[in-house]
């Protein structure tokens, strides 16, 4: 029987707080921080592991809403371009982890060509700046949620369990 990712994890973890931080030198302090950011991340990519797919469904859904929303008030050839990446990401398996990744790569340039209009040169309207900004405030509690485990977010107490949103 194939030890778990969980199982996995917990010895990395294991080992290196209780093996390698130990023999380091006291005055190797960069060595020393390194192993407690690792011992952090292994930390994290366990309470994160199974939800990533899930998670990052829904960015792209996300995403993908508000590429449709600013469809409705951008110039006509800025429209265009995010039609043509949400038209690339049309056929995603939603099974693979790394397609759905891609995806978000692909929508998300062509909202960024978009907000940045041509250097500035095409005007963003209200509207677009609206959705836009709604998007962030939920992407940006839904990251903070993401990482809350991590212990560096100030109002973490406020933050729902991951499983509140994936």
């Amino acid at each position: 029987m194939l030890p778990s990712i969980d199982l996995r994890i917990a010895t990395l973890v294991k080992a290196v707080q209780q093996v390698i931080l130990p023999a380091l030198p006291a005055d190797e302090r960069l060595a020393q921080e390194q192993c407690r950011l690792i011992v952090g991340h292994l930390g994290l990519i366990s309470q994160q592991w199974k939800h990533a797919l899930r998670y990052e469904l829904i960015s792209l859904d996300n995403m993908r809403n508000l590429a449709r929303g600013l469809c409705g008030v951008v110039q006509p050839e800025q429209a265009a371009i995010l039609e043509q990446a949400l038209a690339a990401v049309a056929d995603l398996n939603r099974d693979d982890l790394d397609a759905t990744q891609a995806a978000i790569l692909i929508v998300g340039k062509a909202i960024d060509v978009v907000i940045e209009g041509d250097d500035g040169r095409i005007p963003l309207a209200d509207a677009a700046g609206q959705l836009i900004l709604a998007y962030g405030r939920n992407q940006s509690r839904r990251e903070r949620t993401w990482f809350k485990g991590h212990g560096q977010d100030p109002d973490a107490a406020e933050l729902p369990e991951i499983t509140a949103i994936v």
